[in-house]
């Protein structure tokens, strides 16, 4: 029983990844993984920098994930204007800014400690 539990949220988190990666958010978020991991290849941070420079794209992916299920979520509640579901698509929009803001101030940290 345990196993089908199992397989069946491993099914349901691939058809999720499906989903996401027809998002154009999320494409250029995995663009950013990319670049992450050519700049990491190139510079050759230090370690901390390297594990936050591959973390933080994950993670920034996984709020976007987030963000689009409440998008559809408020979606299939209503097309009306709604006040409230305005403000929760803008703090799902935040959470990515805010992510992406200390992802840059990494990115910045590491760049300056290898050449200045």
């Amino acid at each position: 029983m345990k196993n089908k539990n199992i397989i069946h949220a491993l099914s349901c988190s691939v058809a999720g990844l499906k989903v996401l990666l027809h998002e154009k958010a999320a494409k250029r978020e995995i663009l950013l993984l990319i670049f992450s991991i050519f700049y990491i290849l190139v510079v050759k941070p230090e370690d901390i920098f390297i594990l936050l420079l591959l973390i933080l794209p994950v993670l920034i992916l996984s709020m976007e994930a987030l963000n689009t299920a409440i998008e559809y979520t408020c979606n299939e509640i209503t097309t009306n204007k709604s006040n409230r579901i305005r403000k929760a698509k803008d703090l799902g929009s935040a959470a990515i800014f805010l992510s992406l803001v200390v992802y840059a101030f990494v990115f910045f940290l590491s760049f300056y400690q290898k050449f200045f």
